[in-house]
């Protein structure tokens, strides 16, 4: 056989097997802060549960703490997520809605329970695109007899919502997700809403957390685990808090995670070498018009640029490489500056904030920026900069009073600032901003 015609042979394989049912991924669990758990060699059915009642009690306090020791169950609702936690065993089927079985032999009656296992259920578009997942105790029908039976607890949760967007991927999946499977070591994952290219994206991310992952189908499966946790712990836009359950969990641990498991050494320049910027290069809304000419400017204040594209973008492991070895990340208020978590500590993230979108800037950006260890400017672009300047008059809301149209909801600013402009950058005032970028990185050498 042809090699062209092997790797296409493997390439189809792959891909199919990802398709399948069940996915085993067989990678070390990764760097978890050694005070929040650790790993089970306990192999006696008794102390094994005992052993998962022990970590699944890291993520409830107060009465949700007691309540899961007494019932072995509860709920939690927060302001962006529900969770159930329940130490009891399940089974869940697929067919002909998803649905999770379990008993607590402290009540008599049954109790039914629906969520949707998306850390974002204030918005009713993520919410729509999530599979809602039943939770019936003590239904009055036999259960349905299990075909597969794990030894560790299950890991619930959809990809649905904004998955597929960067910092959605980021900020409501793989962060809830460390949170929430991180110190548990020994865990299935099951995943909702599934697409294979989501993923192949971020496999290896996913085979640090757990070394199998049941991708959810309509099927007669009935699987089984002898406890589990339906939907993610969430705590803010790129945020892990250290006083929130888990408890002590930052997010320089999820940094620290993401480049564990992706191999991010360390770099550092040489004596000489030109710092690396990469541009961040929008082809939709929020577009440089003039991106040319801020490249060639970065290149004349001493930088080595790096125009990078959404296609580049979509590289996770490959793109991480790039902006791991770069000194500044650079681009319009966006989903790419997310790829900020691949930067070393240090190193600069320069965002450009399109006009009206200050608070958002700041919010999603700025100071997870600054949490992460992360050197931050800002370029806040005069009116004159953003293409909105010459669609209305020049006393027109939209132009003198940004915030008096963000106050009326995201639906009526979102197609103005977000979706309806374009920045062209003022050359001379945006060389101080590279200069001082440049200075920063020099500093810190």
């Amino acid at each position: 056989m042809a090699k062209g015609s092997r790797r296409l042979l493997l390439g189809f394989l792959f891909v199919s097997f990802l398709y399948a049912s069940v996915l085993r991924w067989k990678l070390p669990i990764l760097h978890w802060p050694s005070n929040l758990g650790f790993r089970s060699n306990i192999i006696g059915g008794k102390e094994r549960a005992e052993y998962f009642n022990f970590l699944l009690r890291k993520l409830v306090r107060g009465h949700a703490k007691n309540e899961l020791k007494q019932n072995h169950i509860t709920y939690i609702s927060d302001q962006e997520s529900n969770l159930c936690i329940t130490s009891n065993p399940i089974r869940i089927t697929t067919t002909p809605s998803p649905t999770i079985y379990t008993t607590n032999p402290n009540q008599q009656n049954t109790t039914q329970f629906t969520l949707r296992p998306y850390p974002r259920k204030t918005d009713a578009l993520a919410m729509q695109r999530t599979t809602p997942i039943t939770i019936l105790t003590n239904p009055k029908t036999p259960l349905p007899p299990c075909t597969t039976t794990y030894t560790s607890p299950a890991i619930i949760f959809s990809t649905g919502g904004f998955a597929g967007n960067f910092f959605h991927d980021i900020n409501d999946v793989l962060i809830p997700l460390f949170l929430t499977a991180g110190h548990l070591r020994t865990n299935v994952l099951l995943i909702f809403d599934y697409q294979p290219w989501w993923a192949i994206k971020y496999r290896r991310l996913l085979a640090s957390l757990s070394s199998e992952i049941i991708i959810t189908s309509s099927s007669t499966d009935v699987h089984c685990f002898p406890a589990a946790v339906i939907g993610l712990k969430y705590h803010g836009n790129l945020a892990c808090n250290s006083s929130d359950v888990p408890g002590g969990v930052t997010i320089k641990d999820f940094i620290f995670f993401l480049r564990s498991s992706l191999e991010l050494k360390p770099k550092r320049m040489h004596v000489g070498q030109e710092p690396v910027m990469v541009i961040l290069s929008r082809r939709k809304s929020r577009m440089l018009v003039n991106e040319a000419d801020v490249v060639e400017l970065a290149k004349k204040i001493g930088f080595q640029v790096e125009l990078a594209t959404t296609e580049m973008m979509s590289k996770v492991d490959e793109f991480a490489e790039l902006v791991n070895s770069c000194s500044v990340l650079m681009g319009v208020h966006g989903a790419g500056l997310t790829n900020m978590v691949f930067l070393q500590p240090g190193s600069v993230l320069l965002q450009v904030v399109p006009w009206g979108l200050d608070w958002a800037s700041k919010a999603y950006y700025g100071r997870p920026a600054q949490e992460m260890g992360l050197k931050y400017v800002e370029y806040h672009i005069a009116v004159e900069e953003s293409t909105l300047y010459e669609e209305y008059p020049k006393n027109h809301p939209v132009l003198t009073d940004p915030w008096s149209i963000n106050l009326k909801g995201y639906n009526i600013s979102r197609p103005v600032y977000t979706d309806g402009q374009n920045v062209k950058l003022d050359l001379v005032k945006f060389s101080e901003v590279l200069s001082h970028a440049k200075q920063l990185v020099v500093s810190s050498s």
